[in-house]
């Protein structure tokens, strides 16, 4: 009794897993690669709806036909780097293109595993496929849309990138490589970009800025900063990226764009140059003299500093008697030695046509600095030659006053230092003079 019973079950169990292979919705094959093609030994039904056929209509293909539902040349290619990367047993996926009954090309994902125990040359493989076309054909657009904004990269000065914040992870395409010399795929990229050689470090705030707006809420963000290309260069570039924000509002990835701006940039910055600049000297005009003076008050309110005045004393006679083209020579050799003689941080200005203010920052209780700077401007005076009057010796008159004794603004340290400048113009003038 058993024994019927066993073999009324073993039926029933075959009868059973038929039916599970009939109606097993993704394709199962049982499939052994040939040296000509592919023989298939077993397939269920929903291997053939993969190709859009019944089994009937599958049973009138002729055998070219049948070989080549699955490309031979995908599946053989796979089928051997199974057998020479892998163990028997251990399963693998890949992809294969198939041939549809409709003429078109789709895409199935296969899965299977080496066999234990085959010869050699009597292999056979036991494969669940899975139709993949629609997402192979959504990867194969969006390809085509990278391939599109890589071309349109290419003739732009932009360059794509794209920030994951969960993993600190910043990555570009291989323009950023080739444009700057930096690597597309920085990781501890916060750390990189502000302490690295990655951004010029006087537009490090300006990152941190953004970075913070971002993280804190804002879609849209844009910020200029120079970043350092490969010759060691700071080129000008506009940062703009839109953050991505999951389902709970936090910021998880930013995508945006680095525009080279460095012509317009410093286009922008020669006008406003030009604008701040006296043309003949280079020196600041008036206006941003004071501007500048008043800006560095205000940033070193705790330190101390100087104001030279200074008047070339009688230069509208030397304009009268030998002409403004010479006049306008004196000034430029004067206050091209000037300039040599101060350091870079140091304002240089002209408010007047012979008139000028010196502003150094941090010497203002330096009584011997302050004496040897000023003889040192007599001196550089003094020594300006005219070829039209090589024996004549020029001098200046300068009032001197001392931030924040004499004055906490810009206004009122002119004002003393303009009064102590006076007083030697009536005292024989070449000289100099504090405010007393």
């Amino acid at each position: 009794m058993r024994r019927i019973g066993g073999e009324y079950e073993a039926s029933l169990s075959r009868e059973m897993l038929e039916t599970i292979l009939k109606e097993t919705v993704t394709g199962i094959a049982v499939v052994s690669p040939r040296v000509d093609g592919i023989q298939l030994d077993y397939t269920n039904d929903g291997f053939f709806s993969l190709f859009g056929y019944t089994r009937d209509e599958y049973e009138e293909l002729s055998e070219e036909v049948r070989m080549t539902l699955l490309n031979p040349e995908d599946f053989i290619n796979t089928i051997t780097r199974i057998n020479t990367d892998y163990a028997p047993g251990e399963i693998q996926k890949f992809e294969c293109r198939i041939n549809k009954k409709s003429g078109e090309t789709g895409w199935v994902l296969i899965s299977t595993r080496k066999p234990h125990d085959a010869k050699k040359g009597e292999q056979t493989f036991v494969c669940n496929l899975v139709d993949i076309t629609d997402t192979k054909k959504l990867q194969m657009q969006l390809q085509k849309e990278k391939e599109r904004y890589e071309i349109v990269e290419e003739v732009s000065d932009n360059i794509i990138f794209n920030y994951d914040v969960v993993t600190d992870t910043f990555e570009a395409s291989s323009k950023l490589l080739r444009g700057l010399g930096t690597n597309t795929k920085i990781t501890n990229a916060i750390e990189n970009f502000t302490y690295g050689n990655i951004l010029d470090h006087r537009d490090v705030p300006a990152f941190i800025g953004a970075l913070s707006s971002a993280l804190s809420g804002k879609r849209i963000n844009v910020f200029d900063a120079r970043v350092i290309n490969s010759r060691g260069d700071s080129v000008w570039h506009r940062i703009k990226f839109a953050t991505v924000f999951d389902e709970s509002g936090n910021a998880v990835r930013f995508i945006g764009m680095l525009s080279d701006i460095d012509k317009e940039k410093k286009e922008k910055n020669r006008l406003i140059a030009q604008a701040e600049t006296d043309q003949l000297t280079g020196f600041l005009n008036k206006i941003s003299t004071s501007l500048k003076i008043s800006e560095m008050i205000r940033e070193n309110q705790d330190g101390n500093g100087v104001m030279f005045l200074l008047d070339l004393d009688d230069f509208k006679k030397l304009n009268d008697t030998y002409g403004h083209r010479e006049g306008d020579l004196f000034l430029k050799e004067f206050t091209t030695k000037l300039a040599l003689s101060f350091r870079t941080t140091d304002v240089l200005g002209r408010v007047g046509g012979e008139e000028f203010v010196i502003y150094v920052n941090g010497v203002g209780d330096n009584t011997h600095y302050i004496k040897e700077k000023a003889e040192q401007i007599e001196s550089i005076c003094h020594s300006v030659k005219l070829d039209c009057a090589p024996d004549k010796e020029f001098s200046c008159s300068i009032g001197i006053a001392t931030y924040p004794n004499d004055g906490e603004t810009y206004t009122q340290l002119y004002e003393k230092a303009d009064k102590a400048m006076y007083s030697v113009k009536r005292n024989g003038k070449d000289g100099y003079a504090f405010n007393e």
